[in-house]
């Protein structure tokens, strides 16, 4: 997915540095080979050197081995911004050290400082997260493709750094023989035809939206979400959430001049059929909005006024319609339950005496051989 649902990938964003396991840095999404890839038992150190001048020094360390500088940030770029420690792994469990231990696990590089020793005031906090659900935030996105949803989410969150959103939403779809990053860590092109990096994506996204209600963060839902289906069943999820819709409705011609950019950027990933149906449901559903409203209040007066009678009407109703099924019913019992009698009674007649023939037979029998023995 686009963005993740507990925290951008290291490397992913602007001022994010990453050392990928592969034997891979990277920054603002780009992949470079670095050092050596490391797996279970190793021990990463990663160290932020902050007295240079004018550029701050990012390097990493394998097993107590220096690997070298991976990343030379200039001051001037960073500004205020904090650089945080971030650990992203799946399927292992990591022990980290920020200098709570006694000892450390491998030799650290002259002049460096753990951060649990530097003094509290030098030090940057977090915003903390919501506390409850009840504090919790759910933006859902509504609008064509195109119409500026993304940028607006993109926007908006970093607009609000202290909720740290995390935007849920599909990636683009991409053009034939674009690049994309395999599992390998190695970029490969992009083969024409091949939608099958779309459609796990789809999948993904699909399962954080059922998991993420379960946890006590912010949310924005960055999808078209332009049917009232897809709306009531993604945001009744998210009980106990502030929900909120933000629905992007750009000028026609501002829309249909991103669409063409994103069509050449992304490909024409949206059949013209899916478009023209989306944007009628986007059309009819402020209308009928409206026409709904209306017409509830036309005929809110007309149900007050014609509601005694109707009801009136509708107790005789019941009443005559209960009082013929009651008739109806009676005279179906009689005469489906005498016909039924009748027929078993003889049959019961005809049983009775077949068993009394028989036993006068068997009786008869009986004396017969006793007389003999």
């Amino acid at each position: 997915p686009k963005s993740h649902f507990f925290f951008p990938i290291p490397g992913e964003d602007e001022f994010s540095y990453g050392f990928d396991g592969r034997g891979l840095k990277v920054e603002n999404g780009k992949f470079e080979e670095f050092g050596e890839s490391f797996g279970e038992n190793d021990v990463i150190g990663c160290f932020a050197d902050f007295e240079g001048a004018e550029l701050v020094e990012l390097s990493f360390s394998k097993n107590g081995q220096e690997l070298g500088a991976a990343f030379r940030v200039p001051k001037a770029a960073l500004g205020a911004r904090a650089l945080l420690p971030h650990v992203l792994c799946k399927g292992c469990a990591v022990e980290l050290n920020f200098g709570q231990l006694p000892e450390p696990p491998a030799p650290v590089p002259d002049g460096f400082t753990f951060i649990h020793h530097v003094p509290a005031p030098d030090r940057v906090r977090t915003p903390p997260g919501p506390r409850s659900i009840e504090e919790c935030e759910v933006l859902l996105m509504v609008g064509l493709p195109g119409s500026g949803k993304t940028q607006w989410a993109q926007k908006h969150s970093q607009e609000n750094r202290d909720k740290r959103y995390n935007i849920l939403g599909t990636p683009p779809g991409g053009k034939d023989g674009e690049k994309w990053a395999g599992n390998n860590g190695k970029i490969r092109e992009k083969q024409p035809g091949n939608t099958l990096l779309t459609q796990q994506a789809a999948q993904c996204l699909s399962k954080l939206v059922q998991i993420a209600p379960r946890a006590r963060r912010n949310f924005i839902l960055d999808q078209c979400n332009v049917y009232n289906s897809g709306q009531r069943r993604k945001l009744s999820a998210f009980k106990g959430f502030s929900r909120k819709v933000v629905v992007m409705v750009p000028p026609e011609p501002e829309w249909e001049q991103r669409l063409t950019l994103r069509r050449q950027a992304e490909g024409d990933d949206v059949p013209d059929s899916v478009m023209l149906e989306m944007k009628e449901m986007g059309k009819n559903g402020g209308k009928n909005g409206a026409k709904i409203g209306e017409k509830r209040e036309k005929t809110g007066e007309k149900s007050v006024l014609n509601g005694g009678e109707n009801g009136k009407k509708w107790g005789k109703s019941q009443w005559r319609n209960g009082e013929e099924m009651g008739k109806s019913g009676r005279r179906s019992w009689a005469k489906i339950g005498g016909e039924m009698r009748e027929r078993n009674g003889k049959k019961s007649g005809k049983s009775q005496w077949g068993m009394r023939e028989k036993t006068r037979k068997n009786g008869e029998k009986s004396v017969g051989k006793g007389g003999r023995k």
